[in-house]
């Protein structure tokens, strides 16, 4: 039982923290300091300009507004499952006990999770190749310097993911 409720707790942790690097914006700043880039919008500088994500502007289909789509779907994805994993994990501490019915609710949870922490790495990982497919520079290397502590804070959550991850599969083999 402790095992479950520390994997809650973590969890509950990860889901706040992806949240909170989510909605927290600056993911990414142009060297040019002429682009800034968040999960959900694009904004140019000069003139101020923004563009959601989730609503393209026109038919024409690029790299460049396709990955910012991707990463704003894999957030919100994300964030669900998130708030899944954390629904079943409570019915599952709620109701512990030895039948099968418990242990089928802590695979279920260990899938979000696991989900949870694969989308959480396309998020980052989209975000991180966001400046190789701009057309503003012509960097084609990743700069770091660049990118804004709202990514490290998103890496760090899916690194609690991953944790969770293998404490959720400890505990279901602890109780086999």
């Amino acid at each position: 039982m402790s095992l479950a409720l520390h994997g809650h707790h973590t969890l509950l942790i990860a889901t706040f923290v992806f949240i909170a690097a989510v909605l927290i914006p600056n993911w990414y700043t142009a060297p040019n300091l002429q682009t800034k880039r968040n999960v959900f919008e694009i904004c140019n500088t000069n003139p101020y300009a923004c563009r959601w994500t989730l609503v393209p502007i026109s038919g024409q289909i690029s790299i460049e507004k396709i990955l910012p789509l991707i990463a704003a779907s894999a957030a919100v994805a994300c964030a669900g499952l998130s708030l899944i994993s954390l629904v079943l994990s409570s019915w599952y501490i709620q109701r512990f006990s030895g039948d099968i019915g418990s242990k089928w609710l802590l695979v279920l949870t260990i899938l979000c999770i696991l989900l949870s922490f694969l989308l959480s790495c396309i998020v980052w990982a989209i975000m991180l190749t966001t400046n190789l497919h701009q057309n503003d520079t012509n960097i084609k290397d990743i700069r770091l310097k660049d990118f804004g502590f709202s990514l490290w804070i998103n890496i760090g959550a899916s690194g609690s993911y991953f944790y969770t991850f293998f404490i959720y599969i400890i505990a279901i083999c602890k109780n086999c």
